[in-house]
């Protein structure tokens, strides 16, 4: 969520200095503001400020897109957090298996970056580490070359946008 210096109109009363914070899981200061990671082991806050939160009080950004439902409830769940409630939202958690399916996405989105390492290698490496999966003809007319091929064009489409419906809470059907 963006957070920002409230206009001296408004009644705001979110003040927090997150230097203080015992539950700042992570933090980068940039020239944009800091963006930080706030937690206390059950619920994740990742937060943009984009001034200095100890000097005035703050208001939430929230930009008109499809994702102004999650962005309004993450800003309703900060509130209530850092005021000692306990009660948040109930939000769509992974599965172990979701989970684990996502951490190969990324691994696979990781090892492939900018240089384009060949699907063979992505297999061999991430997804059949145990398997000799084969070299030329073999590896072309394998299921498990296929598979692979499917599980990068799936990270691809999780790192061009896809990431944003999981946020949203409305990932439709996960593999």
């Amino acid at each position: 969520m963006i957070l920002d210096a409230a206009p001296s109109t408004f009644a705001a009363d979110l003040r927090f200095d997150p230097a203080r914070w015992t539950h700042r899981l992570g933090s980068r200061i940039g020239p944009g503001g800091g963006q930080y990671i706030l937690g206390d082991g059950h619920i994740m806050h990742r937060i943009w400020l984009r001034c200095d939160p100890a000097a005035v009080p703050l208001a939430a950004l929230i930009p008109c897109d499809a994702m102004t439902e999650a962005r309004l409830q993450a800003v309703s769940d900060l509130k209530r957090w850092l005021r000692g409630s306990a009660a948040v939202s109930p939000v769509a958690r992974p599965t172990s298996y979701q989970s684990q399916r996502l951490d190969l996405l990324l691994s696979i989105l990781d090892l492939r970056g900018d240089r384009g390492v060949a699907s063979h290698e992505v297999a061999r490496r991430l997804i059949y580490p145990r398997l000799d999966v084969g070299r030329g003809s073999a590896w072309k007319a394998s299921p498990e070359r296929r598979r692979t091929q499917r599980l990068i064009r799936e990270a691809e489409a999780l790192a061009t946008g896809g990431y944003r419906a999981l946020l949203a809470g409305r990932a439709g059907r996960q593999k």
